[in-house]
């Protein structure tokens, strides 16, 4: 299997960093280029912050994107604007989309935010397209290739893989740097970089952008280096893969070869299955998502400093090969574990994952999004089944502010606006963020970044005040 060979590099710009749930994107830019990393096209949109997110001043010093507090596009606009796109760059060839540090946060912002939409949350890494961080590359070549890169080193004596410090110590101007479309840059000539010093690394990489690649990686790759990093620590393991859990088919289940490998086979069912069930760093197995981005390459091609030699952890790796019952035996356990239980969420920008919407309302969104009259987007939100979705279209109409809504959908809107801006809950407290906004006027002093702050902490305290009177 080969990777795809176009990418659409992504990056955003959010009302806070907190609160995941409940931020914003108010800034998204968007960068299509070939294998090779020539740009062929570009996209840069923004928006206004819904009436019902409450935006943080740290946010906004870091980005400086206060023209968006006065813009006139909606959060709607953006979204679809940038789903259309995105749809239209990966047919009918597929893509990698690549981001930095994507999977912990961008990622997961547009696809709660095509939620909110109605949109299709999945466009990502569906109908072939995959998708890959940058971040967990730079991690990689920051252990494997040192001196590839003279990286930025911390208090802690570890390198500095922020996308702003590696693209400077390349000699990129990082002046634009936290604009959405300038980051975009820094990751596109990242990559050609990398391409460029390290081919073999970027193509196994990449081929980990699809579930199916990254199994087809793991799967031919005799020992394999897993750089993981949980926190601020990381560890490398060497693992070998053991299989595919047949009852989850986003799971690889590997082993870890540093452990002697007679304990591991010993191991009863039981010990096996509460090894299963604990975190990674715990256990001599490791459990790897093969829809996510990791830090994973082949450990015969590149020089991983591990504990044991390498001559060992392959043959290791041959005498699993040489038991497998016992491979089939992790399996089976893998299939018994209990499934961990998600706390229910109450709030519905939060549901994204608690269940899918029917294929019946995602037609009628179709419908939805090409109608051109408030009436007829009124009538197909009544034909939806799902009550979220409703609710988000209702929500829809209510920013787009198209002729005249029914009374009741204006009254919920302005209620859902006024527990956002006064109630406590899991979103941003404007309170909170007003004091942050008095804090950071005493320590940035600079005339630029006191304008930002103030812009901020006048917009909130005008929301505020019109909310209280209204």
């Amino acid at each position: 299997m080969k990777y795809q060979n176009r990418y659409i590099f992504s990056d955003t710009e959010t009302t806070g960093r907190d609160e995941k749930d409940f931020i914003q994107i108010i800034q998204s830019a968007s960068m299509l280029t070939d294998e090779n990393c020539k740009t062929l096209d570009t996209m840069d949109v923004s928006c206004a912050p819904l009436p019902w997110t409450v935006p943080t001043p740290g946010a906004y010093l870091t980005h400086k994107k206060i023209d968006t507090l006065q813009s006139s596009a909606t959060h709607y606009q953006m979204m679809k604007s940038i789903h259309d796109q995105w749809q239209a760059w990966s047919q009918p060839e597929p893509a990698i989309f690549i981001t930095y540090n994507g999977h912990a946060f961008d990622e997961e912002l547009y696809r709660k935010q095509f939620f909110w939409n109605l949109l299709d949350p999945f466009v990502t890494n569906t109908n072939g397209n995959g998708r890959s961080d940058l971040l967990m590359l730079t991690r990689l070549v920051s252990q494997l290739f040192p001196d590839l890169i003279d990286f930025e080193i911390n208090k802690n004596g570890n390198p500095v893989c922020r996308l702003e410090s590696v693209v400077g110590r390349l000699g990129l101007d990082t002046s634009n740097a936290h604009d959405a479309l300038s980051d975009c840059v820094f990751m596109v000539e990242l990559l050609k970089f990398f391409k460029t010093a390290q081919p073999k690394l970027v193509d196994d990489y990449l081929l980990q952008a699809t579930k199916q690649g990254c199994a087809e990686f793991l799967a031919k790759t005799k020992v394999i280096g897993y750089r993981h990093q949980p926190f601020a620590k990381f560890w490398t393991y060497p693992i070998k893969f053991l299989g595919i859990n047949p009852t989850n088919q986003n799971e690889a289940i590997c082993v870890d070869l540093n452990y002697p490998i007679e304990d591991v086979i010993d191991l009863s069912y039981q010990d096996i299955m509460g090894y299963l069930s604990k975190p990674n760093a715990e256990s001599p197995f490791k459990i790897i998502r093969l829809n996510r981005s990791h830090g994973l390459a082949d450990a015969n091609a590149f020089d991983f400093k591990f504990d044991c030699p390498l001559t060992e952890l392959n043959s290791n790796a041959d005498r699993y090969d040489e038991n497998p019952e016992w491979i089939e035996r992790v399996l089976v356990a893998s299939t018994d574990l209990e499934q961990k239980q998600w706390p229910k969420k109450e709030v519905i920008e939060q549901t994204i994952y608690e269940k899918f919407f029917s294929n019946a309302d995602r037609n009628l969104f179709q419908k939805f999004h090409a109608a051109e009259s408030l009436d007829e987007k009124l009538s197909l939100c009544t034909r939806f089944n799902d009550s979220r979705a409703k609710e988000f279209g209702h929500r829809i109409l209510f920013q787009e502010g198209k002729g005249n809504l029914p009374k009741e959908i204006i009254t919920f809107n302005e209620s859902l606006i006024k527990e956002r801006w006064t109630a406590e809950g899991p979103w941003p407290c404007v309170e909170t963020y007003l004091n942050e906004a008095e804090e950071l006027k005493q320590e940035r002093t600079s005339a630029a970044d006191q304008h930002i702050i103030e812009s901020v902490k006048n917009y909130l305290y005008n929301q505020q005040r019109g909310i209280q009177h209204g």
